[in-house]
């Protein structure tokens, strides 16, 4: 990945830091104060819009690169929704760790952003390439 793009990226997570303060912003704000409500909700959406305007130029310096990041946030979002049913006791980030996989019985190692085990012993994971998957303890060493 290009160190243009990841700026590009930075930016896009610095604002949608910005964007969810404000959201928790805008709860606390009383019912009545519909003028401070008003003026929050165009500040989040100037910053989705600033978010795609960020996204479309990604996109035009390597289309390849933002299919692989849009490919990898839907299924951030897949994992997350599995995630709400399942209690882990292990989870490890490529983030937090810097080395992040699962190596399968026959020795097969799969790299990941994101894996997580259950106390029954399956595993979901967050691949590098996007894809959720879920396998069975049995299958992992």
């Amino acid at each position: 990945m290009s160190a243009k793009i990841k700026g590009i990226l930075q930016k896009i997570n610095f604002i949608e830091t910005d964007m969810e303060l404000h959201k928790q912003i805008l709860v606390s704000v009383p019912a009545d104060d519909k003028t401070e409500m008003e003026t929050i909700i165009s500040k989040i959406a100037d910053q989705k819009q600033q978010i795609n305007e960020l996204r479309q130029q990604i996109k035009k310096i390597d289309e390849d690169e933002y299919n692989k990041i849009i490919a990898i946030e839907r299924a951030a979002d897949v994992f997350r929704q599995i995630s709400k049913d399942k209690k882990f006791v292990e989870v490890n980030t490529l983030n937090e760790s810097g080395v992040c996989f699962i190596t399968f019985n026959d020795g097969t190692r799969l790299d990941c952003l994101v894996t997580a085990k259950e106390k029954n012993g399956n595993w979901t994971v967050l691949t590098l390439e996007g894809e959720t998957k879920e396998y069975p303890g049995g299958f992992i060493q």
